[in-house]
């Protein structure tokens, strides 16, 4: 995980400052992943990234863009104030 968090929330382009909130999906490991919002003052759901591991290593990571269905079926919150992520560099 630390990996895939590392990229998402590094060099990928536009995930920069994202943060990511674990849960499961199908049996698997997953994270809804947030963006900040234009206007600073939080962070939008972006997608629901879905683990797939052959073995002990991760063969795909998919992402479901459909957020507002989703994320309430997960636990997700549907929205992420900049207070809420304390200690997390953007």
């Amino acid at each position: 995980m630390a990996d895939i968090e590392s990229w998402l929330t590094g060099p990928a382009v536009g995930c920069r400052g994202s943060r990511l909130i674990p849960t499961v999906a199908n049996s698997s490991p997953a994270f809804g992943q947030y963006r900040p919002r234009t206007d600073g003052t939080g962070y939008e759901p972006w997608a629901l990234q879905v683990l797939e591991f052959s073995g002990d290593r991760i063969a795909s990571i998919t992402a479901f863009r459909y957020t507002a269905r989703l994320f309430p079926q997960f636990g997700l919150p549907g929205y992420l104030r900049a207070e809420a992520c304390p200690g997390v560099p953007a």
